[in-house]
């Protein structure tokens, strides 16, 4: 194995120990199809055990691509609403300087916060804020 390659695995272990999908709560879609598809028999559970691993990595795939990163974009919006947009103790003239920096600032604050909410398993907001 190359040098290249271990910094690579490397990496990619890295991502996936902080991946959303490794908690409990970013696998909604693996959650569903365990409540909703999964035969109460024991022997039934054994024999549909080969459909079952593909269903479940998709399940899982799914969560990782799809579900997980939409489900972050409303935290993101609030951390950028509260970092850039909440009026905190200032004068009006400072806010109104500040107004353009904060248009200028939305997106990429935005960005960077949905996507460490995306790679990083964060808290969501409504738990943050109690």
């Amino acid at each position: 194995m190359s040098a290249r390659a271990a910094l690579r695995a490397v990496v990619c272990a890295g991502v996936l120990a902080g991946c959303t999908a490794v908690r409990d709560d970013g696998r909604r879609t693996l959650h569903w199809l365990d409540a909703s598809l999964t035969p109460s028999s024991e022997t039934a559970r054994n024999l549909l055990l080969p459909v079952a691993v593909p269903v479940g990595f998709g399940g899982l795939l799914s969560d990782t691509l799809l579900v997980n990163p939409w489900c972050a974009i409303d935290d993101a919006w609030g951390d950028t609403c509260e970092l850039l947009w909440t009026p905190h103790e200032e004068s009006a003239l400072r806010r109104v300087l500040f107004a353009p920096v904060a248009a200028l600032a939305t997106p990429f604050v935005f960005g960077g916060d949905w996507l460490g909410r995306c790679c990083l398993p964060l808290p969501p907001r409504r738990e943050e804020s109690r």
